[in-house]
């Protein structure tokens, strides 16, 4: 029998010749390199550089994966300063290190040039040496030339060759091109173990797989990297549950998680997060939001679910102010766009919630506001939030120091003609306290002064010198005119229908004018007034001559035909439908035509109009409307046709005089009552007048004005020898403005009106009892139905008035901005009398009462109430007074 002992001395020595042949495959798969000082050919400092060149070429190698005989074992064969020369002395001291491989070679520099030249020698001298270079500009690139040699010497050492193509495997929804987007490996390059394990790790951060892998395989042209990719599962359904308050479709355009995409654990990570800020923009703080992920019929269909618990609203309860000694905390929460929670108001607006944003932006405007207030050190600090179980409690440091007064104003550098004129028109004034606002006034005044001037590039710099011991500031507008320009050629660029005059007649600035800002300004404003384009630029552009400027007008032009359907209810006119055809530019030419028609309860019309707004070339418009008109009154029926010709000349900004020719035939029927004045106009009439008007209107809204005036005033005449049937003069005057009362955003609004209709024969051509005035309705006395205000006969019917006036106090007050919604508090008074009547104002009707105007997307809406102070025996204690609609 072979004793143990034997076997034991047989298993040893396969043991070791085994050992023997794995090291040497090792060594031959990955063999150490043996990295030797480099010789320096360098002006500079040599024995830095060498040990520069080693040390980087030591630390990109082993980041590539190489593996590197360290630099302590290099530095005990070899003395500091040495470097070999030549293959025999660099594999001599190969083999004393054990290397497989010896690198060694020079560096070298020329002029702002440095290169590389390097040798690979297999120490065993069994494989060929090969030859290294690189070469990049200026030392400071050393790493980018090491690691080029790095490269090279990878691909010698371990024989990985060069990659000759790369692709993509198992991928279903996502493109290759998309995946190899993220590769940095590269074609022609040798492969890096590192870079490609950077590679999986990019290829993992796209967020649309669950497992990464890369295969190397052998082709003719070198090797091939296939990156086998699995992808998540795809998202089947998104589920959200609990949501009350924000509408479903609402959270799904929000989150990025869609149905029928590759699923993405991060995304969904996010979307909880996206999903609660839009629930503490409602102003639900306490809001829960849960993710869940299931594969409840197949594991690469997932189906995202969002569990939502929305809890109450957290309001602002208090905003309080630290350090505010000199103004008052109600006038700085004015100045805030965050608000406390308000009763009512809070129930249709945001007024009350807490946004972040727009409470650091508050921060801005309460700063803002103090330096025009004189405090030019005030600083305002982060606003103190702190949530308690009723709500928020928000408390905002403030620094107010010293208030500084103004103690002169200068104005230095270019002087022109209108300096003395612009400067009576500037606001700083000395003794007044020192304001921003009205320093970037003045700047702007002395700006727009010198441009219409002329002076295109005027430069206004505002120095400001403050004194901390006298609290006082001095100002100087150094003033630097530049060069006087004229306006050379008006390109108009972006027209393809408006034709360009159309366009040239609405400037105010003509070629060869000097330039003028007014002029560009005005210009500007009128061009857009004609509602053709969706955008209008007037852009400057200089030419080789600074002295001249050409203007380049650009317009996106919009649709102006429309087709519109309507209706409402009119507590006028009762329910209603509508119906238009119009083109506002038709052919290009700036004309309107249109047909329209009303079908309501108490009125029907039906109109068709054509204007001319520059009639003969001139400023002066022209047009003709023809029309068909059905009114239902309390006591009889009138039906109407008839046609208008009209013009109008406008003059300054906001005015224009009128001027119209009237014809119309009416017929009275269906008289309800047996009163003998009514019961007379029973029949055919016809009217034939010519009425001469003027209007002016400044407010900034046609529906929700807050500031401006509006005046109007009518004359009408009708006489026989123009054919009509009646001759009389009839007067109405209007005047209303809205004035911003300066207390938190309140408008307010006063209005008078005055008619009279003078009968100049009422015998022979009397007046039409529709041509008199009856008082009552939503525009006027709102606590009386319409019509039932003005003198009656004996019978107690409404007969109209010759003579009318009304009065109408207003305050209005937002409720909720973004969405046009506006409330009103009013009082009326007025009456109208016959002509035996004496104009009392003693004897006005008056009403008081409340309401609600929004600027809907589907027209003017106005829901009021008005409450009759002195009701007569008969007449109802109040009104509801409804319209809504588009109304033309």
């Amino acid at each position: 029998m072979v004793s143990d002992k034997y076997v034991k001395r047989v298993l040893l020595v396969l043991a070791a010749v085994f050992t023997m042949a794995w090291g040497a495959h090792a060594q031959e798969q990955n063999p150490r390199v043996a990295i030797l000082p480099f010789v320096v050919h360098s002006p500079k400092d040599q024995a830095s550089i060498q040990k520069s060149v080693e040390e980087t070429l030591v630390r990109i190698a082993a980041t590539e994966g190489v593996k590197v005989v360290d630099s302590a074992e290099v530095r005990k064969v070899v003395k500091p300063g040495e470097a070999p020369r030549t293959e025999e002395q660099a594999r001599a001291l190969g083999r004393r290190l054990g290397a497989g491989y010896v690198l060694f070679g020079s560096f070298n520099m020329l002029g702002n040039t440095i290169s590389l030249d390097a040798k690979l020698s297999d120490v065993s001298g069994q494989k060929r040496t090969a030859n290294l270079f690189a070469e990049e500009k200026g030392i400071e690139n050393l790493a980018a030339a090491s690691s080029r040699i790095v490269q090279q010497m990878t691909m010698a050492a371990t024989s990985k060759g060069v990659i000759a193509d790369i692709k993509v495997r198992g991928n279903d929804r996502i493109e290759a091109d998309a995946i190899k987007a993220a590769v940095k490996s590269k074609k022609g390059e040798g492969i890096r173990p590192g870079q490609v394990r950077e590679d999986i790790r990019a290829i993992y951060k796209l967020g649309y797989f669950e497992k990464v892998d890369v295969e190397e395989s052998d082709s003719p042209a070198g090797k091939v990297l296939t990156f086998v990719v699995q992808e998540n599962p795809t998202v089947q359904e998104v589920r959200i549950a609990g949501n009350k308050k924000i509408k479903e479709k609402d959270i799904l355009a929000a989150i990025g998680t869609k149905a029928y995409t590759i699923l993405q654990e991060t995304t969904v990570t996010e979307d909880v997060q996206k999903i609660l800020k839009l629930y503490q923009q409602k102003g639900y703080f306490a809001a829960d939001v849960k993710s869940s992920i299931t594969f409840p019929k197949d594991p690469r269909k997932a189906t995202v679910a969002f569990d939502i618990k929305e809890h109450k609203k957290i309001w602002i309860k208090k905003i309080n102010f630290r350090g505010n000694t000199h103004i008052s905390a109600r006038k700085l929460r004015g100045v805030m766009q965050t608000k406390k929670k308000m009763f009512l108001i809070s129930m249709i607006s945001e007024r009350g919630i807490l946004q972040k944003e727009v409470l650091d932006t508050d921060v801005d405007r309460l700063t803002v506001f103090y330096h025009d207030e004189g405090y030019m050190d005030a600083k305002v600090g982060t606003p103190e939030v702190v949530r308690k179980d009723d709500g928020f409690y928000i408390e905002i440091p403030i620094e107010e120091g010293a208030r500084y007064k103004v103690s002169s104003v200068k104005l230095s550098g270019d002087m022109i003609e209108g300096t003395p004129a612009m400067e009576k028109k500037m606001d700083v004034r000395v003794k007044d306290h020192f304001s921003r606002e009205k320093v970037r006034h003045d700047m702007d005044l002395i700006s727009k002064t010198y441009m219409d001037d002329g002076y295109a590039h005027t430069e206004v710099d505002p120095a400001i010198q403050r004194d901390t011991g006298t609290k006082t500031s001095d100002i100087e507008f150094r003033i630097k005119k530049n060069e006087q320009v004229h306006i050379g050629r008006i390109f108009i660029t972006g027209n393809t229908r408006t034709r360009d005059y159309v366009i040239r007649r609405e400037l105010k600035i003509f070629e060869g004018d000097m330039f003028s800002a007014s002029k560009i300004e005005k210009s500007l404003s009128r061009l857009k007034k004609l509602d053709y384009f969706e955008d209008v630029q007037i852009v400057p552009l200089d030419t080789e001559t600074s002295s001249v400027m050409n203007l380049q007008v650009k317009v996106k032009e919009k649709l102006t035909g429309s087709i519109s359907v309507g209706g409402g209810f009119s507590s006028d006119d009762g329910l209603f439908a509508s119906g238009a055809v119009m083109e506002r530019n038709l052919f290009g030419r700036g004309q309107t035509i249109g047909v329209k028609a009303y079908f309501g309860e108490e009125a029907q019309r039906y109109i068709f109009s054509f204007t001319e707004p520059w009639l003969f070339g001139y400023q002066v418009a022209g047009g003709i409307d023809l029309y068909n008109w059905l009114r239902d009154y309390d006591t009889f029926v009138k039906d109407s046709t008839g046609f208008r010709l009209r013009t109008a000349y406008p003059f300054g900004q906001y005015s224009r005089l009128l001027a119209y020719y009237s014809w119309e035939r009416a017929h009275v029927t269906d008289v309800s009552v047996d009163d003998p004045y009514i019961q007379s106009q029973v029949g055919w009439t016809t009217l034939s007048a010519f009425t001469l008007g003027f209007e002016r209107d400044t407010t900034d809204h046609p529906f929700l004005p807050t500031k401006g005036t509006v005046l109007a005033a009518t004359g009408q005449y009708a006489s026989p020898a123009f054919g009509s049937d009646s001759n009389f003069l009839k007067y109405e005057m209007h005047a209303g403005v809205y004035v911003p009362l300066h207390v938190w955003k309140f408008i307010g609004f006063l209005r008078g009106e005055y008619g009279y209709l003078y009968q100049i024969d009422p015998v022979d051509n009397p007046v039409p009892i529709y041509e008199r005035f009856f008082l009552g309705g939503i525009n006027n006395l709102r606590g009386f139905n319409w019509g039932d205000v003005g003198p009656r006969d004996a019978y107690g019917n409404v007969v109209g008035g010759v003579k009318y006036g009304v009065m109408t106090a207003e305050l209005l007050f937002p409720i909720a901005e973004k969405m046009g919604i506006r409330g009103v508090v009013f009082f009326d008074a007025g009456n109208a009398f016959t002509g035996d009547q004496s104009f009392d104002v003693s004897k006005f009707r008056t009403d008081a009462g409340a309401g609600i105007r929004w600027n809907s997307p589907f027209g003017p809406l106005r829901m009021e109430i008005g409450i009759n102070l002195d009701p007569e025996p008969g007449e109802d204690n109040y009104q509801w007074q409804f319209s809504a609609g588009a109304f033309f």
